[in-house]
């Protein structure tokens, strides 16, 4: 999710990605995982696992009708959550560094329609 850097070994990223996506427990992540891991999907140009990501159906990925990330009863309001689906959806619309597709987070499979105003990319 971070930029990324002279040093940053892509292969070894999509490796560590592909493992994650393949063996983590989803069901014990907190609502901002998921945002996080839609962000590096799109920076691996993997917008398909991008969307994935944040639509996985999880309970902590669950918004309630305020808006809310819910994580359980005890906690039903999670900001992390909320700020991170709010800052995935806006680095997968405008883009980061170096970046140039348009809306890049997002499937080129025809069945998105993305429109959005006033973002920056992400460094």
């Amino acid at each position: 999710m971070l930029p990324g850097t002279s040093g940053l070994d892509t292969t070894v990223m999509r490796r560590t990605f592909d493992l994650i996506w393949e063996n983590w427990a989803w069901e014990d992540p907190w609502g901002w995982d998921f945002p996080m891991t839609a962000m590096t999907a799109a920076r691996l140009g993997m917008p398909e696992k991008a969307v994935d990501a944040l639509l996985m159906d999880i309970q902590t990925n669950t918004y309630l009708p305020n808006g809310h990330n819910y994580q359980d009863e005890r906690l039903r309001l999670y900001l992390p959550g909320n700020g991170g689906v709010l800052a995935a959806v806006a680095m997968m619309c405008a883009g980061w560094d170096n970046s140039e597709d348009e809306n890049p987070g997002f499937p080129k499979n025809g069945k998105w329609n993305v429109r959005w105003e006033g973002l920056s990319k992400m460094p």
